[in-house]
């Protein structure tokens, strides 16, 4: 077995487990290293949203292309992301104010040069972020054309594998997601910095939202879609200092990744549970509640996946299957407030089930052998950092709290598999 350090380099370890620590316990150390690589590379992060405000300080538009299947998901219509993306299928990247911020497929499968839309968008007028590595766009050569990279972790950086799968719990998507949130927030804060707010969502979870962000829309009855501007038209916000964003953001995952950490006990049985499940051919089915999974995992539609993953719903109605039964598991972690009869209903038939939802646990869900809680308290609303002066929040965490503790479950159950 590999581990990856804060350089992205692999060192042999010995197999051995302890009980205070095991593979989650691992795997979520690998994730603390990283949070120190993220750290002193928040200056370049800086620079970086730096860049990307200044076209769009200028008049720029700003899309997400489907370079990466899954990051327009994760970027579009969050709360405490931007409102006024472009979103327009007649309307492409290709004047020069314009911002193009991308993601990176995983490497191996993909190759940039046969990708004829990220081609199109380099011989562009428009200028390119990318959420990636500058070592994932090597083959294309004097053709790349990038403003700036987020950096991240190596593509086999993590733990353990299959034969159609190494690393099975990998570290390059918590990077994608932290640096690539990051970087967006050191952009809203260099927008301050010239006296200008993005428009940001405030989450349809809050009360009044629908309201507050209907009225940033620009409706009229010549044309459609109707949108919102990316900058607030009249809207005073006081500068933020280079790093606060960013740095804040950091700060807010590393204190969930502390509470992750002292957790480890109960994902090391979420861990066998799924194992067991996997060995006596039951099912194992997960779902992270949130915009992006199971995109960015590119799990192959005949690829022999360790679990099922099902469609993001918070309703476990919807979420879980009605067929599961006895024996089987399921990991949900939620969105909503939780639903304690459909939990009870679940229970009774004898499903194993996994829940977590930031509201917290209520009193009246009662401790039962089939239930692990487990604690991921991100903010209810999601978007996690304050922008004093401002009524929302901004930079979405749940994906970033999905990734860390997802991945220490598939370390656990790689272990108990006997994986290497």
């Amino acid at each position: 077995m590999s581990l990856s350090g804060q350089d992205g380099t692999n060192v042999k370890t010995k197999r051995a487990v302890t009980a205070a620590t095991g593979p989650a316990g691992r795997y979520l150390d690998l994730v603390s290293a990283r949070i120190r690589a993220i750290r002193a590379d928040l200056p370049q992060l800086t620079a970086m949203g730096e860049a990307m405000a200044a076209p769009m300080l200028a008049g720029g538009r700003f899309f997400v292309p489907a370079i990466a299947k899954f990051w327009p998901s994760e970027i579009s219509g969050r709360a405490g992301g931007f409102m006024g993306m472009n979103h327009d299928p007649h309307q492409k990247p290709s004047k020069k104010n314009d911002v193009a911020y991308i993601a990176l497929p995983r490497p191996g499968a993909w190759n940039p040069r046969e990708d004829a839309a990220l081609m199109r968008l380099m011989r562009s007028k428009a200028q390119v972020f990318v959420n990636g590595r500058p070592e994932e766009l090597e083959a294309m050569g004097t053709s790349c054309r990038v403003a700036a990279f987020t950096g991240g972790a190596p593509a086999d950086a993590g733990l353990y594998g299959t034969e159609s799968r190494r690393p099975l719990a990998e570290l390059r998507p918590f990077d994608q997601y932290v640096r690539g949130w990051m970087a967006l927030g050191e952009m809203i804060g260099a927008c301050t910095r010239h006296g200008r707010m993005p428009a940001i969502y405030m989450s349809v979870w809050l009360e009044g939202a629908l309201a507050r962000n209907a009225s940033l829309v620009e409706h009229h009855n010549l044309s459609e879609p109707w949108t919102a501007p990316f900058l607030h038209r009249d809207v005073y916000i006081p500068p933020l200092a280079p790093g606060y964003c960013g740095g804040s953001f950091l700060d807010i995952a590393e204190g969930h990744l502390g509470t992750l950490q002292g957790q480890v006990p109960l994902l090391a049985k979420a861990g066998r549970w799924m194992a067991e499940a996997r060995r006596n051919g039951r099912r194992v089915w997960v779902v992270a509640v949130g915009h992006s999974y199971p995109k960015i995992l590119e799990i192959p539609d005949k690829g022999d996946y360790p679990v099922e993953w099902g469609y993001s719903f918070s309703d476990l109605r919807k979420a879980i299957p009605r067929d599961l039964a006895d024996g089987d598991v399921a990991v949900h972690m939620g969105y909503a407030p939780v639903n304690v009869p459909v939990i009870e209903r679940l229970l009774k038939r004898g499903v194993r089930l996994v829940h977590t939802s930031p509201y917290g646990r209520p009193a009246t869900l009662t401790d039962h052998k089939n239930l692990l809680w487990l604690d991921l308290p991100w903010r209810p609303a999601d978007a996690s950092v304050d922008v004093p002066g401002y009524g929302v929040r901004i930079l979405p965490m749940s994906s970033t709290c999905h990734t860390m503790a997802y991945f220490a479950l598939m370390a656990e159950m790689a272990e108990a598999m006997g994986w290497t």
